[in-house]
């Protein structure tokens, strides 16, 4: 053979070789091209045995560090070679990570994406896209494993976003921008949009999901326009979290910004917020998240994503008119509460206290709007009598009140499927923080949800659970998917219930236990309601 022809053979060879590896790969569906170039995932097995393509710390955004640091997202640079996307390791600077074998950095601005389908074919599957809880604080997408959504037809995203400080303090000239963990959240959404199709995921049919400040973070996507007038979402989850109550709101970022800076150089005496965030970039990242200041969503008063507070948005109809999955637990408060003596003597002294700050009333008022909450959680006797009471309270004012009030006011234009998680299993483990319930309290704490849904670790094997759990398990991941596919989660009844749509008058619901039910009058919303209703006075903020 000629040195010629070696060439061409060795040449030929080398096509050939490079041919069968891409085809090989494009056979088992895990290598994928996206906008910015090809990444190479993982197969897995869902519950029942099926594969499922795993393409996991997909970059979304670019890394929000140096100049990036407290500014917008923006778009992350292209690769030329095929990017890892088997691992999911990295997750936003908070306090104490979940996992172990996670690692914290400022470069986090990741997503995954799981889907049944092979990468690339025709037949384009609903999106689930999960925002996870943590009080804008903690959390990360790695904890949420996909396995028993796996089997029900649905494209699942996780994301990761800015968290604490890095995420929600800015100043209201918007050079901190304000809310970057919610922006980042509607970038990864815009991220999805243009790249899901690639998975075999239907950007026509995506539906926005999340629990505690999850559901809180999707109830404010839900207020205002549309960015460029473009629908980016079509339908919502909400689990155990309104944008109409207080929680997780910042009333002066500004200020919040300007003691960060303080915190971690105390002889930093500019008020110039240019010279703020120069010196802001530039700070320790652990000092930054060690500051220990106040962060949270906060108006931003230049206009901008949260422009509006969202209770007086709905009074408006303000709010994208998409079908919306919501509900609570039957005891959220039950996770938070801890036993303290001074607390309920606080409040029985100064009834006053159970009204909302940010709830505008006269103080004459407050103390009779107090009173009547007192009267009605303690069944005219004390909180220090009645710690049930208290923990009623406590689950209603974080997250039942508002709740109850999003569903009135939406429920006439779009359809709302209410809920109650009132199933105790042994799945969740002990998630509460009292060892004995005090009577007339329900048994479901704030998170519980999580473990009939999401492969957590600790429930990998439902065998070494209750045959029960697991059947409640299948019925709520059906629930869910049904929505994500059909807008409906009863098409077909589940459970032998077919769940309807709430209505204003009687705010009915489903109760998700051993058998589902559908039940009206949630808690003591109507109670709660009137004395609300009867002292609030304008401008009105949150309604809780």
């Amino acid at each position: 053979m000629t040195s010629t022809n070696l060439f061409k053979f060795i040449f030929l060879v080398s096509i050939l070789v490079d041919t069968n590896c891409t085809s090989a790969d494009d056979v088992n569906g895990t290598i994928v091209e996206i906008e910015t170039g090809k990444i190479r995932g993982r197969i897995s097995k869902s519950e029942n045995g099926n594969d499922y393509y795993s393409f996991q710390e997909i970059p979304y955004a670019a890394k929000p560090t140096g100049e990036n640091r407290f500014q917008l997202p923006k778009s992350p640079e292209p690769w030329s070679d095929i990017l890892n996307a088997t691992e999911g390791t990295k997750i936003c600077y908070q306090f104490e990570p979940q996992l172990s074998s996670t690692v914290m950095s400022e470069d986090c601005l990741y997503l995954n994406v799981y889907t049944p389908q092979k990468p690339g074919s025709d037949n384009l599957l609903p999106v689930l896209f999960w925002i996870h809880g943590g009080g804008l604080q903690s959390g990360s997408s790695t904890l949420y494993g996909p396995k028993y959504f796996m089997d029900h037809g649905v494209v699942v995203v996780t994301i990761n976003y800015r968290l604490g400080a890095f995420g929600f303090v800015g100043t209201d000239d918007g050079v901190i921008p304000p809310n970057l963990g919610l922006k980042d959240q509607l970038f990864a959404m815009q991220w999805v949009n243009r790249n899901i199709k690639a998975f075999s995921g239907n950007p026509e049919q995506v539906i926005i999901a999340g629990e505690s400040a999850g559901s809180i973070s999707v109830g404010y996507h839900l207020t205002g326009p549309w960015v460029d007038d473009k629908q980016i979402f079509h339908g919502a989850i909400m689990q155990s979290g309104s944008a109409l109550a207080d929680e997780l709101k910042l009333e002066n970022t500004t200020d919040a910004a300007f003691k960060m800076a303080l915190a971690i150089d105390p002889t930093f005496s500019s008020q110039d917020t240019k010279e703020l965030l120069k010196f802001l970039q530039s700070a320790n990242a652990t000092d930054i998240v060690n500051s220990g200041v106040s962060n949270g969503v906060a108006l931003e008063k230049n206009g901008g994503l949260i422009s509006e507070d969202a209770y007086p948005a709905y009074l408006k109809q303000s709010y994208k008119k998409v079908p919306v999955l919501i509900g609570f637990n039957s005891e959220e408060y039950l996770f938070f509460y801890r036993e303290n003596e001074t607390v309920l003597k606080q409040l029985d002294e100064t009834p006053s206290k159970l009204i909302g700050t940010m709830i505008n009333m006269s103080q004459e008022n407050r103390t009779v709007a107090g009173n009547l909450l007192k009267q009605l959680y303690t069944n005219n006797t004390s909180f220090e009598e009645n710690v049930g009471g208290y923990i009623r309270y406590g689950s209603d004012h974080m997250f039942i009140t508002a709740t109850c009030k999003q569903v009135e006011l939406a429920s006439p234009d779009v359809p709302h499927y209410f809920y109650q998680l009132s199933y105790k299993g042994e799945i969740a483990g002990n998630m509460t923080n009292t060892n004995t319930l005090p009577p007339g309290v329900g048994n479901v704490a704030h998170g519980e949800d999580l473990c009939y849904m999401w492969d957590l670790g600790s429930n990998s094997d439902l065998s070494q659970f209750p045959e029960q759990d697991g059947v409640m398990l299948h019925n709520i991941v059906k629930l869910w998917t049904n929505f994500v596919k059909y807008f409906d989660p009863t098409p077909e009844p589940v459970g032998n219930i077919t769940w309807l749509p709430s209505e204003p008058s009687t705010l009915r619901y489903l109760n998700l236990n051993t058998t589902f039910e559908m039940l009206e009058h949630p808690r003591q919303y109507q109670q709660v309601k009137e004395v609300l209703e009867t002292y609030m006075e304008l401008p009105y903020r949150v309604f809780n």
